[in-house]
């Protein structure tokens, strides 16, 4: 019988702590998010939303519909001081799930300067339950640059990007948007988009072009492209 020193006790504590910090992070990450969804509507100053209709789902640069057609739709509350509640819903076909719904809770403002922020937590939530996930994010926005890091704590990925968006006139719009991908659970790659659009009272029309680097994810890579038709309230 093998006895264990003490050094392999204490070599053990740093990560037992760190497990314990990424479930607590974990729970709050969802409870921000259900909270403020739950909360906000009470104390809301306003209330927005919008239907999608898309030929290609694509997020992150995979498409999560298979290529397939998706319908969409989410609805704001906006609180004092910044406050807001958001949930979206999705249809797709991605993994064995044909459903997904988001909620996030998170506050946004604009300083002085002009630089915009939008700090929160998001809750992910898909009709097969071992897909589910939360992520905390941070965005930042200055005139027609953002960008934005988003961090799962239970699996350890993170997703960082960066965009440019810029109206062309008369109702057109711009869109360059470059993201990466990393972590413990997830293939590491870089996905890149372009997209026109063209706005007109509450609707929106766009095209969308997407393209990652990475080959091995198997019959999710290459170029997507995605014809969008929003309408917002």
């Amino acid at each position: 019988m093998t006895r264990r020193g003490r050094g392999g006790r204490t070599g053990q504590r740093p990560r037992l702590l760190y497990n314990a910090l990424v479930r607590t992070l974990t729970r709050l990450q969802s409870a921000l998010a259900l909270t403020t969804l739950l909360a906000l509507p009470a104390y809301a100053e306003g209330v927005s939303g919008q239907v999608s209709l898309m030929s290609n789902y694509v997020w992150r640069g995979i498409s999560e519909s298979n290529g397939n057609p998706a319908l969409q739709g989410s609805v704001t509350a906006s609180g004092p001081v910044g406050l807001y509640a958001r949930a979206f819903l999705t249809t797709l076909d991605y993994r064995g799930a044909h459903e997904r719904a988001d909620f996030t809770g998170g506050i946004r403002d604009m300083t002085p300067s002009g630089l915009g922020f939008n700090a929160g937590a998001t809750a992910y939530r898909f009709d097969v339950s071992s897909l589910n996930f939360e992520e905390t994010f941070l965005r930042l926005r200055f005139g027609p640059l953002s960008a934005g890091v988003y961090h799962d704590w239970q699996h350890g990925n993170t997703y960082l990007e960066a965009g440019y968006r810029v109206r062309l006139g008369s109702g057109f719009g711009l869109m360059l948007h470059a993201g990466h991908t990393s972590g413990d659970t997830v293939a590491s790659y870089d996905d890149y988009g372009v997209g026109f659009t063209k706005s007109w009272h509450s609707f929106s029309a766009g095209v969308f072009v997407t393209a990652i680097d990475h080959h091995v994810i198997s019959g999710l890579h290459g170029t997507q492209v995605a014809l969008v038709l929003t309408k917002a309230w």
